[in-house]
C-alpha cells in the first residue's frame, strides 16, 4: 500500500513538471492550454492528448520549413536566371561597343578622307587660335577687354569642325588685336594697389607698350588677368615723362613705353639707387672713405672761410697804413717797431715776421692734400678685400650662379668708386685753397720787399 502512495505521489510530481513544461512550450509554440490532471487516469488522457498535439505542432514545423526552403530554393534560381540574363547583356553589349569602335575609327578615315585639304585647314585654324589665346592673355590689350582668350582656347580644344561664325570671330578677334595696339585710349576699370585692394582707376593705355594712370606705370599680370601698380616706379627719367604726358590734351609728347609689355618695367623697378648700393655695398671702407671725405670738406671749408677773411683784411691794409690784426698788419707793425734799424736788420726782422705768419695761413692745407691721396688707396683697399669675398664665394658656391659672386664684385667696385669720389672734389679744392694760400703769401713777401726798398729809400736820402 505504501509502495503505491509512492509511486502515485512521483507520478503526480511528474505530471506537475509535464504540464510546468507543456505550458512553457504552449507559450512558446502558441498551443492551446489543457487544464491540470486531478487524477492519474486524467494525468494519462492529458499526456496522451498532449503528445498528439505535439506531433500536430512538429509536422506544422517541419511543413512550414520545406515550403519556406522551397521559396529559398525558387528565389535562387531565379537570382542565377537574372544573373545569366545580365551576363547575356554584357556580352551582347560589349560586341555591341567593339563593333562601334570599328565602325566609328571606319567613319573618322572616311571623314578624313573626304575632308581633303579641309583638315589640313582646320589644323591651321586651331594652331592660329591657341597661338592667338596665349598672346591674347599676355597683351595690355587685355586689361581694357577681358576674357578674350577663352573663346579662342575652346576652339583651339575642340574635337569638331568650327562652324564658319566661329572661324569668321576667330579673324575679327585678330585684327581687332592688330587694331588696339595702334590706339592710345583712356578707360576705367579697377586695378589692385600696393596694399592688396581693388580701386577704381582711370587708365591711359599706350598701344600694346604701357598703362600709366596718375603718374604711375602699372602692369598688367597675365596670370590673375589684373592690373597691378608696382610696389616702387622705375629710377630716373621714366617717371618723369608720365605727368607732362597726361596733361597734354595736343601735339606730340615724349613718353618712355616697354616694348617687351611689362617684362623691362617690372626689372627697371628692381634697379637700385646709388644712395642703395652706397648702404648696401660700401661697408666698413665705404663708411671709412666718407669720414675721410667729410673731415677734408670740413677743413676746405674752414680754410676757404679764414683764408678769404684773411684776403679781404690784407686788401684793407695794403690801403692803410695803421696796422691792423691780421698778417699784413702784423708786418707792418714789425716794421714800424724797427724803423730806425738799418737795412740788414730790418730785412731779417721782415722776413722772421713773414715766416711766422706763414704756418697759420697754410695750415690744414697739407691734410687735405693727404686726405685726397689716402681716399683712393682706400678704396683699393676696399677692391682688394671685395675681391677676397669673391674668390670666398666661388670656393663655397662654386662660378655657375653669377649673383653668388654679385655681392663681392659690387662692394670691390663701390669702394673704389667711393675712393675717387672723395679724391676728386679734395684734389681740386686742395689746389683752390693752396693757390689763395699762396697769393696770401706772396702778398705778405711784395709788401715786405716794398717796406725795405721804401726803407733804403728814405735811408739813401
Amino acid at each position: 500500500m505504501k509502495i503505491k502512495n509512492i509511486l502515485a505521489a512521483a507520478l503526480l510530481v511528474g505530471a506537475t513538471f509535464g504540464v510546468s513544461a507543456a505550458e512553457e512550450a504552449k507559450k512558446d509554440t502558441g498551443a492551446i492550454e489543457t487544464p491540470a490532471a486531478e487524477t492519474l487516469s486524467e494525468l494519462l488522457r492529458l499526456v496522451k492528448a498532449d503528445k498528439i498535439r505535439q506531433s500536430r505542432v512538429n509536422t506544422s514545423r517541419i511543413e512550414k520549413f520545406r515550403k519556406e526552403r522551397n521559396n529559398q530554393r525558387s528565389m535562387l534560381n531565379t537570382a542565377k536566371a537574372e544573373q545569366k540574363r545580365e551576363e547575356d547583356r554584357t556580352e551582347r553589349l560589349k560586341a555591341q561597343y567593339e563593333a562601334n569602335l570599328k565602325k566609328l575609327a571606319e567613319l573618322d578615315e572616311a571623314k578624313i578622307l573626304k575632308a581633303g585639304a579641309l583638315g589640313e585647314m582646320i589644323g591651321v585654324v586651331r594652331q592660329v587660335a591657341g597661338d592667338s589665346a596665349a598672346r591674347f592673355q599676355r597683351s595690355v590689350v587685355t586689361a581694357q577687354y577681358p576674357d578674350r582668350h577663352q573663346f579662342l582656347e575652346t576652339l583651339a580644344q575642340a574635337k569638331v569642325f568650327p562652324e564658319i561664325p566661329e572661324i569668321r570671330r576667330l579673324w575679327v578677334e585678330i585684327q581687332t588685336e592688330m587694331t588696339e595696339q595702334s590706339k592710345i585710349v583712356k578707360f576705367t576699370t579697377e586695378i589692385v594697389n600696393r596694399d592688396g585692394r581693388k580701386e577704381q582707376r582711370t587708365i591711359d593705355r599706350i598701344g600694346g607698350f604701357n598703362l600709366v594712370s596718375n603718374g604711375e606705370y602699372l602692369v598688367f599680370n597675365s596670370e590673375n588677368q589684373d592690373i597691378n601698380q608696382l610696389l616702387s616706379q622705375p629710377k630716373g627719367d621714366f617717371v618723369d615723362t608720365i605727368e607732362p604726358y597726361q596733361s597734354t590734351s595736343s601735339g606730340v609728347e615724349r613718353l618712355a613705353i616697354d616694348p617687351s609689355r611689362g617684362t623691362i618695367l617690372t626689372i627697371e623697378v628692381q634697379r637700385e639707387s646709388w644712395p642703395d648700393r652706397v648702404k648696401k655695398y660700401a661697408g666698413v671702407v665705404g663708411a671709412a672713405i666718407g669720414v675721410i671725405l667729410a673731415i677734408g670738406l670740413l677743413i676746405v671749408i674752414e680754410r676757404l672761410f679764414t683764408l678769404i677773411t684773411l684776403r679781404g683784411k690784407m686788401n684793407a691794409q695794403a690801403k692803410s697804413s695803421t696796422p691792423g690784426n691780421n698778417p699784413l698788419g702784423r708786418i707792418m707793425a714789425v716794421y714800424l717797431a724797427n724803423k730806425d734799424d738799418d737795412t740788414e736788420n730790418l730785412e731779417l726782422k721782415l722776413d722772421e715776421a713773414v715766416l711766422k705768419e706763414t704756418p697759420r695761413i697754410e695750415r690744414g692745407i697739407t691734410m687735405i692734400k693727404v686726405f685726397a691721396a689716402v681716399a683712393p688707396l682706400m678704396g683699393l683697399l676696399g677692391t682688394v678685400t671685395g675681391m677676397i669675398e669673391t674668390f670666398q664665394s666661388i670656393t663655397l658656391y662654386g662660378a655657375g650662379d653669377p649673383k653668388v659672386m654679385a655681392g663681392g664684385i659690387s662692394q670691390a667696385l663701390m669702394t673704389t668708386v667711393l675712393g675717387i669720389v672723395a679724391a676728386l672734389p679734395l684734389i681740386l679744392l686742395h689746389s683752390v685753397v693752396s693757390g689763395i694760400a699762396k697769393g696770401l703769401n706772396h702778398m705778405l713777401e711784395e709788401q715786405s720787399t716794398g717796406l725795405i726798398a721804401q726803407h733804403e729809400e728814405e735811408a739813401g736820402a
